[in-house]
């Protein structure tokens, strides 16, 4: 669990795109947790890399982010009334000229409440490979809806309303406490928080959590995986309701304080732990994976 918790979201912003792992030349991009700029990315390929930025703001209570096909999308919140977006472009080909004519191809289109990221137009020859990052600095009460199909989106420090969903790629949601709604179908996703109304789904990967306060501070954490392991990490002197479930064959770990006075439903086929009377404010489960809760 430690191996999983770790492994989520180091290289939450290190990507090769599924479409990208058989190429000859694959990008590494990094981008690490205080980055916050084009400027700050770390580029690695066995290719000729060619790298070019733009910058825009947007005006409005929110704002839509489509990474596309290869895109990464980073929102972090701050004091300021409007948005705030640089789009990285990244391409690795046998060339200068071809990857910098890749580069050139890269779109990125906006409209008042709107961004989507599109890859080159130009024919690509095998090997030839880019990515887009999305960088955007937000109101900290704003809004965002974020989609993308094979990279990562992280969101941080915004209060307001969240939409994240990714079909191949890790979600990372830290410090937003207003209205949160994250999927992912193939990635991991990573939690850390004291409120709001979350809900957080994956549907192949594992799952990690971390609570940071005493209490939950709104209607409900709903947290789920079908298939991967679940990692729970609590303070001892946590008070809010919270149920724990797995499968009744997977391996289930409780070391947290709270774990001393849960109340256990070992049933065949369903597993769980009721913690702190019996409401379930904070539930996280498993459909198929380990358990580990700890302080």
């Amino acid at each position: 669990m430690k191996y999983y918790a770790g492994l989520m979201f180091a290289a939450a912003f290190s990507i090769a795109s599924a479409q990208a792992q058989g190429n000859l030349y694959s990008l590494s991009v990094n981008l690490d947790d205080k980055a916050d700029s084009c400027a700050d990315l770390k580029v690695k390929s066995l290719g000729a890399v060619s790298q070019a930025s733009e910058k825009f703001t947007l005006q409005g209570a929110s704002i839509e982010v489509d990474g596309g096909s290869r895109g990464a999308i980073r929102v972090r919140g701050a004091d300021r009334a409007d948005y705030s977006v640089e789009a990285c472009k990244v391409a690795a080909a046998a060339d200068s000229a071809t990857a910098a004519q890749m580069v050139a191809g890269i779109s990125v289109n906006r409209s008042a409440w709107r961004v989507e990221a599109h890859g080159p137009a130009v024919a690509q020859k095998d090997g030839d490979n880019w990515q887009v990052y999305l960088i955007v600095h937000a109101p900290r009460n704003g809004s965002v809806d974020l989609t993308t199909v094979n990279g990562p989106i992280e969101v941080r420090d915004v209060a307001g309303a969240v939409k994240a969903k990714a079909t191949n790629g890790p979600l990372s949601i830290q410090n937003c406490a207003g209205t949160v709604d994250a999927q992912t179908t193939n990635g991991p996703i990573s939690f850390s928080g004291s409120g709001g109304d979350v809900k957080l789904s994956a549907q192949n990967g594992p799952l990690s959590v971390k609570l940071s306060g005493d209490v939950w501070n709104g209607p409900r954490l709903d947290a789920s995986t079908v298939n991967g392991p679940v990692s729970l990490t609590t303070p001892n002197t946590f008070r809010s309701g919270l149920r724990v479930e797995s499968s009744g064959q997977a391996p289930f770990s409780c070391k947290a304080d709270l774990c001393r006075n849960a109340v256990a439903d070992a049933r065949s086929d369903r597993r769980s732990l009721q913690m702190n009377g019996g409401a379930d404010t904070v539930r996280v489960s498993t459909g198929n994976g380990p358990v580990s809760v700890k302080n």
